[in-house]
């Protein structure tokens, strides 16, 4: 037979299998229900059987996919070898804990006996078939961890936060999910059995310390009559997990109804037994829980029944599978909120299901056990406790972290950092960097860095060289200024953030920034820009004139690598938090020119010079002002960057630190934006805010992504140098805020010093 006739022969035969198949495609949630409900004490009967569920076939690498078609054993199905495909079709799921092959069924003493075989398909009375999915799984008990102590926000709430009580001497947390109203009462959402009877206290934990935020309502739900639920789907003698209760909010002001890590959500999933559909299997879902931050997976199966007593079986509406390699639900996720992820940038995601509990499988590779997250529908749980689900609650504030350029860099660096053990590291203590996503409203995060600078409480660190270290000793504990300054302060803190590389030397008109890049070996170094100031008429009598916004890098680079070298993990978390100030300054062209705030010598009017007061427009009240759009318009231009190559040593930081320092000065030059600001009125009103965002926005972003993709260069640039990679993994977690608050109340902690003192930390 011809090639040409063999394949004729092969489609042919295909479609005759097709044509003679039953039409599993057209099997709906009733079909699968009813199939399973009268052979649920069939299937359980087998002596492997520890479960059910409904949903769509599994396929492993290799499998045929028609149904039908003939099959070579190909070992055991799992939930980790196996994944719904477009050629899936509807089945019931039959989870076993021991998988046996065909083959090893017949009778005879070394085989099963042929009735203990799970059927590979079920026949209704009406002549319906429906096909089953056996799936080897191992359930284990969960080994649950500690419950990090996050940086959490410090005034706004929402989704995805920590609530507590206080019971019996234990403290128990779940997860606050959303936020309900019944029309005259605010209600956060979470699990029942962390609520308590109806008026129990609830506290939240906010800026590390327990705040009472309600009390538990008398509105719970426990489990129903399946047939309650989803009058219209056959399930008998079953019950469907519902475990909700409401905490009654004290003061609703304090709450947002944006989720925490997933800004503002968009409306309910109104899922009932007229619209629920197997379309739902395999969609990916994202959540937050409090115990392990951002959370996402893909709907495994519908109506996974998990237990059975007294002769009622006890069924999961969702059992929802964690994204591989991603963090797995923990307990204290209990209450989160599970949304359909968003498919667009522009899309919300969409409030589908509340988690009650989970369930651990444990598998022969990879993770060893994944914690499958068991969760049930939102939309039921708010019929039955007669609520609606609120959206547009305090929406104002940021879906993102940071007010300023230092917390939105520091929060994408993370991006470049190439994963393993420093993304692990960096993405577990990205809330002692920057900000939490719930907590971003300017206003709020000013008065919150006070209330944390005033009460010696821990500041995140992208801003603690602003915050603490420019501040004297007796009014802020770590402040590092010495001197008198107008109305402020001064010190070796205040010459380390900037450097007015663009100023023209008087002997031939060359700047800094020309002669270090032109000759780095020679002209980035302590001694060269000494001279150079000097002959600019900035000696060594004038510290803050002779900004070392370079070397300031290079110093802690040369930190990092140490505290890795020596494992004190803690030591370069604290650095590296840190550090995101000063790269953050450096991607702005204001601070590497001498027009940093407007055009010296230049008067213009009631004794200021021209252009006065365009850095704090620009860097702080504008990007304030269009914060949202800003960090938007950072992720985009963060996706389309590649990540640089590695450092090998502080000069080489220094230098990548002036390259970004000249590619801020080209993308958005210092000079255009001081006129463009001197156009727009020149004062600190809505209107220059406007006109320089409407101009400048998009350099903006560009600049900050730069920085940030910087940043994670230099992170990733030390941790191999010091060779982070070989720290033991139980190292790697996330680091107390107390601990990195004693590091950076340390003055000799990576320690402020001018150029004139600056030389042998660098050349040591």
């Amino acid at each position: 037979m011809s090639k040409r006739s063999k394949r004729n022969h092969w489609t042919e035969s295909n479609q005759a299998l097709a044509q003679n198949s039953p039409n599993f495609r057209a099997l709906s949630v009733r079909d699968l229900l009813d199939a399973r409900d009268q052979y649920h004490y069939h299937l359980m009967n087998k002596t492997n059987v520890v479960g059910t569920a409904i949903g769509l076939y599994l396929f492993r690498k290799g499998d045929v996919a028609t149904p039908g078609a003939k099959k070579k054993a190909k070992g055991e199905r799992r939930f980790d070898n196996s994944a719904v495909g477009d050629a899936s079709w509807p089945c019931v799921l039959v989870l076993v804990n021991e998988w046996i092959d065909d083959a090893h069924f017949g009778g005879s003493e070394e085989k099963h006996e042929p009735f203990e075989m799970v059927p590979k398909t079920l026949f209704l009375p009406d002549g319906r078939t429906v096909p089953v999915c056996v799936v080897k799984v191992s359930p284990v008990e969960s080994i649950p961890s500690p419950i990090p102590k996050w940086h959490w926000p410090g005034s706004l709430l929402g989704g995805g936060v920590p609530i507590n009580v206080s019971v019996q001497g234990r403290l128990k947390t779940a997860t606050a999910g959303c936020l309900v109203s019944d029309g005259h009462t605010t209600y956060a959402l979470t699990n029942r059995h962390v609520c308590g009877p109806a008026g129990t206290r609830i506290s939240a934990l906010i800026r590390n310390r327990q705040v009472v935020v309600g009390r538990s309502s008398a509105r719970q739900l426990t489990r129903l009559p399946f047939n309650k639920l989803y009058p219209g789907l056959p399930m008998r003698s079953t019950y469907v997990n519902l475990e909700v209760g409401l905490i009654e909010l004290d003061n609703v002001n304090d709450w947002t109804s944006q989720v925490y890590g997933l800004g503002p959500i968009g409306p309910l999933l109104d899922l009932n037994d007229h619209n629920l559909s197997l379309r739902l299997i395999g969609e990916e879902v994202v959540a937050h829980g409090a115990h392990s931050g951002e959370l996402s997976g893909r709907i495994q199966a519908l109506f996974y029944r998990y237990k059975s007593v007294g002769g009622y079986e006890y069924v999961s509406d969702f059992l929802i599978a964690p994204t591989a390699g991603r963090a797995c639900t923990q307990p204290g996720d209990s209450g989160t909120v599970w949304h359909l992820a968003p498919k667009l940038e522009s899309d919300q995601p969409l409030p589908l299901a509340v988690e009650w509990g989970g369930q651990t499988f444990a598998f022969p590779t990879g993770t060893e056990r994944l914690n499958f997250a068991l969760a049930t529908t939102l939309s039921n749980v708010c019929h039955l406790l007669n609520v609606e689900l609120v959206q547009e609650h305090n929406t104002g504030v940021m879906p993102y972290w940071g007010q300023t350029g230092h917390y939105s860099i520091a929060s994408f660096a993370a991006s470049f950092t190439g994963g393993g053990k420093l993304g692990t590291l960096m993405d577990a203590n990205l809330d002692r960097i920057s900000f939490a996503r719930g907590d971003l409203d300017p206003k709020r995060i000013r008065a919150a860095l006070k209330d944390a600078r005033d009460n010696a409480d821990f500041v995140p660190l992208a801003d603690v060289p602003d915050l603490v270290w420019k501040r004297f000793p007796n009014s802020v504990t770590g402040g590092r200024d010495n001197r008198p300054a107008g109305h402020g302060s001064t010190g070796p803190e205040h010459p380390t953030h900037y450097a007015d590389i663009d100023e023209p030397r008087p002997s031939d008109g060359q700047t800094l920034r020309q002669l270090s890049l032109a000759n780095p070996a020679t002209n980035l170094t302590v001694e060269f820009w000494q001279a150079f100031y000097d002959e600019c008429g900035h000696t060594s009598s004038s510290p803050t004139k002779r900004g070392l916004l370079p070397f300031r890098i290079w110093q802690f680079y040369d930190a990092m690598v140490l505290a890795v070298q020596q494992e004190k993990v803690a030591d370069y978390v604290c650095a590296a938090g840190l550090l995101a100030h000063y790269v953050g300054d450096a991607c702005q062209p204001l601070h590497g020119s001498m027009l940093a705030d407007g055009f010296p010598n230049q008067n213009g009017g009631n004794g200021s010079q021209l252009g006065e007061g365009v850095h704090s427009v620009y860097e702080t009240k504008m990007i304030d002002r269009f914060a949202t759009d800003l960090v938007t318009a950072i992720a985009t231009k963060v996706a389309q960057l590649e990540s640089l190559p590695e450092v090998t040593s502080g000069a080489q930081a220094a230098l990548a630190t002036v390259e970004l320092m000249d590619r801020s000065a080209k993308t958005l030059p210092p000079t255009d934006l001081v006129n463009a600001y001197i156009r727009a009125g020149g004062t600190n009103h809505a209107a220059e805010r406007d006109a320089l965002w409407e101009r400048f926005h998009d350099e903006t972003a560009t600049l900050m992504a730069d920085g940030a993709r910087v940043l994670g260069m230099l992170w990733k640039s030390a941790w191999i140098a010091g060779n982070g990679p070989s720290i033991a993994a139980n190292k790697i977690v996330a680091i107390e805020p107390s601990t990195l608050r004693e590091l950076y109340e340390n003055p000799a902690f990576v320690p402020s010093l001018t150029l004139d003192e600056i030389e042998p930390v660098v050349n040591s």
